[in-house]
């Protein structure tokens, strides 16, 4: 029998054969799959993803620029390699926006729930992906996403995945976002069948959320001696629930006591919005004198104009100017806006004054 003659295949004539499109797919599925060579360069693979994402705009057909959005949000494990302010991480959210947009109003919704199940039992655990998990409620109806989500756990039953908690973890995040705690609770067990109290507590923040007070108390009932690392926890959503249920009493009593044990300024947020005036007085005084400790604390001017404590928070900045310049841009911007919002406009203009893009280290004088 005569040898098949060998033939050598050029790697450029195949590329040159191919179609656009086909050119897309074939190098985001090597880029999913891990077998890119610009792997090994990421800022290489920048570039070429960034060109991709270019290329898949200008496809005329919504289907398969979905088709290759999940393709190129797939190839999201890399990030693991990235730092979380690279600008990896912004390419990844346009492309989430990008697939919500062409979603939006894409009538096959069959063809998109069909999709968004493959990125789900394809999690990496990483969170390129994880803004389609959480704006279900922005391209399916609430049938079609429950749907959705029971095909993942039966995907997830039915075999067994490497990648388990991972794909449990994008339910998670659908369920989050469509704000459906009884999902969000059926995902969590999966994940920890023993149901710790970190578990429970997350479930139970779940129910609060969505505005279930008894579901939210049965579960703070399952939760066993709480502890140094669950007792924060278990007493703010406690104070929580009992504030909604109008308990004012009960509910002071357990605020005092989850600012006594954790004195930060987020519990001594709630605290002040239940206690009578006086005492609100005092206890910021308090705070000031011997919580803060000598310096300027970001989060507490935040408290401060949260309570509309705005004389207070005149002296506070007064005796702390020069310190403003110590806190970062970004944060004293959000300062100003708030202000500005609340009419403060001395305060406003103080906070303007004192930022700096860079922030200064001060010095105590000697």
């Amino acid at each position: 029998m005569a040898k098949k003659k060998a033939v050598w295949k050029s790697p450029a004539a195949e590329a040159a054969a191919r179609s656009p499109v086909e050119d897309i797919r074939k190098v985001l599925c090597d880029f999913a799959k891990g077998r890119h060579p610009a792997l090994k360069d990421l800022d290489k693979a920048f570039e070429i993803l960034s060109k991709q994402l270019d290329r898949i705009e200008t496809v005329d057909d919504p289907k398969i620029q979905l088709e290759l959005l999940a393709w190129f949000l797939n190839s999201d494990a890399l990030l693991s390699e990235v730092e979380e302010e690279d600008e990896f991480y912004d390419l990844f959210a346009d492309a989430c926006a990008f697939f919500t947009d062409i979603a939006k109003d894409f009538e096959e919704k069959s063809y998109i729930v069909d999709l968004v199940h493959d990125l789900a039992v394809n999690n990496s655990g990483e969170d390129g992906r994880a803004a389609i998990f959480l704006s279900l409620n922005e391209f399916l109806d609430t049938e079609m996403s429950h749907k959705l989500m029971e095909s993942i756990f039966e995907t997830v039953d039915s075999n067994e995945l490497e990648n388990e908690d991972a794909v449990l973890s994008a339910v998670r995040d659908m369920a989050d976002g469509l704000g459906d705690p009884e999902f969000y609770e059926k995902a969590s067990y999966k994940q920890d069948p023993d149901r710790s109290n970190a578990t429970l507590l997350d479930v139970a923040n779940a129910y609060y959320t969505a505005g279930n007070v008894t579901e939210t108390q049965r579960l703070l009932a399952e939760v066993k001696d709480p502890g140094l690392e669950d007792e924060e926890e278990f007493l703010d959503i406690s104070v929580a629930c009992l504030h909604k249920l109008g308990k004012m009493e009960d509910a002071i009593k357990t605020a005092e006591i989850l600012y006594e044990k954790f004195p930060k300024e987020f519990h001594l947020a709630r605290l002040c919005q239940i206690i009578p005036a006086g005492r609100k007085e005092s206890l910021l005084n308090d705070h000031e004198k011997y919580r803060i400790g000598n310096g300027i604390s970001a989060t507490y001017i935040d408290l401060l104009i949260s309570l509309d404590e705005y004389p207070r928070l005149k002296n506070y900045l007064n005796t702390y100017e020069k310190e403003l310049a110590g806190i970062d841009a970004e944060t004293m911007q959000r300062f100003f806006e708030r202000l500005e919002t609340a009419g403060q406009t001395e305060l406003a203009k103080m906070i303007k004054d004192w930022t700096v893009e860079e922030p200064e280290t001060i010095e105590e004088e000697e």
